[in-house]
């Protein structure tokens, strides 16, 4: 639905606000308390100081628009187009940008944090109800925010997943703890900015400057830093892609696409499949390969050091001196698989609960699987092992020195008949 002309209410509102701007007789600053503006033409509209925390501009034009100084506690901007639009110092803590577009509008100094929303349960049996409160983060989900400046601001745990923000400036901003999973960030300059903690599993970061990051703690998996600037950088505990040897360009691209899969819950992106592919000693390690699927792949020596691999499947894969030391495999399936001479030191084989599309609890718990998997001359040094079935599996010269083994059933040794 396109945006339509504002009401004569509105038009007025607005009116009298830009006279208390510039201090002409009649102005009145413009406050407002949860009000809907949503769908509206607004564009190039001066809101600078106005107070409208609670207030929906949702699918509104509001290119160019002005909101220096404003109070927009827990506003809606979803799907809005706020194209060089100016929140220079504005209150947006737990704003909604959801598919916003934001190109080369400006956020310097705006404080983007969790707003903490106070929320009212009336069937408490309470006589005016339970008062609870929630840190609801700032969602950026999917917006465009390209040439963006958000130079200085404070965007801790903001979801900035699957998004935009080619050539975007984050220089000196604070983004604890931020998810920037599958998000194009080419070209961004994070320069001194705080990342620590912050997810960029799956992102594009071609050309980004990170220099003198503190990128502590940070999750790096799967992402290319062969041409980012991480002059400076304090990288202690992030999990990252060491060296510079890359995957072929087919693969990196499978990789990028999982990514945004993984950041979509599968409405974006493409699943990784390496199905029946020759891959031998290729190096994934730190990538995020949640649910990938590798049936019958030959991986003989391949590298998954500290990768995430929750879920994914490697049915008949050919995994002979493979590498998984400290790797995440919770629910993985190595049924058939060939595992002879391969390094599990300090893995998760564990059982993992499953949830439904509402982030509910069913109960269910998968665990790992090596039915008829031939496990001769592993190394489980300091793994960790739970509820799985050993007993169709060659379980021949195992090191299990310092394992955990949880539940487990049918350790044998011998070779199969």
């Amino acid at each position: 639905m396109s945006a339509r002309l504002p009401p004569e209410p509105v038009v007025w509102a607005l009116s009298r606000h830009q006279a208390y701007l510039n201090s002409r007789p009649g102005g009145v600053r413009l406050q407002r308390r949860s009000e809907d503006f949503a769908d509206l033409k607004l564009d190039g509209a001066v809101l600078d100081d106005a107070i409208l925390p609670g207030c929906s501009f949702a699918g509104s034009s509001l290119k160019n628009a002005q909101f220096l100084r404003a109070d927009l506690f827990g506003v809606d901007f979803s799907r809005s187009d706020l194209t060089n639009a100016v929140f220079d110092r504005a209150d947006l803590r737990g704003a909604n940008f959801l598919m916003a577009t934001l190109k080369q509008t400006s956020f310097r100094q705006a404080d983007l944090r969790p707003g903490q929303i106070v929320q009212h349960d009336k069937d408490s049996g309470d006589k005016d109800g339970a008062e609870g409160k929630q840190d609801v983060p700032v969602n950026m989900y999917g917006a465009n925010l390209d040439e963006a400046n958000l130079g200085h601001a404070h965007m801790d745990h903001a979801n900035l997943s699957n998004s935009s923000a080619v050539g975007a400036t984050f220089v000196g901003a604070s983004l604890f703890a931020v998810n920037l999973t599958g998000a194009d960030l080419s070209g961004a300059d994070f320069s001194g900015a705080r990342l620590k903690d912050t997810t960029f599993v799956g992102a594009n970061l071609e050309g980004a400057k990170l220099a003198n990051c503190d990128l502590r703690g940070a999750n790096l998996r799967s992402v290319d830093l062969s041409g980012v600037d991480l002059s400076g950088a304090n990288l202690q505990g992030a999990v990252y892609r060491e060296g510079q040897a890359q995957l072929p360009p087919d693969i990196e691209a499978k990789l990028a696409a999982h990514g945004k899969w993984i950041a979509s819950n599968g409405l974006e992106g493409e699943r990784a499949v390496f199905s029946h592919m020759k891959l031998p000693g290729y190096d994934f390690s730190s990538c995020d390969l949640r649910a990938a699927i590798f049936h019958e792949t030959n991986l003989a020596g391949a590298f998954f050091t500290k990768s995430q691999l929750l879920f994914a499947s490697f049915v008949g894969a050919d995994l002979r001196k493979a590498n998984f030391d400290q790797a995440s495999l919770g629910g993985a399936n190595f049924s058939g698989t060939i595992l002879a001479g391969a390094q599990l030191r300090g893995a998760q084989l564990v059982g993992v609960e499953i949830f439904n599309a509402l982030n509910q609890k069913t109960g269910k718990i998968i665990f790992p699987r090596f039915d008829n998997a031939d496990l001769t001359g592993v190394d489980l040094r300091g793994a960790a092992v739970e509820g799985v079935d050993f007993s169709s599996t060659v379980f021949e010269k195992v090191n299990i020195a310092g394992a955990e083994l949880r539940h487990c059933n049918g350790i044998r040794t011998g070779r199969r008949s």
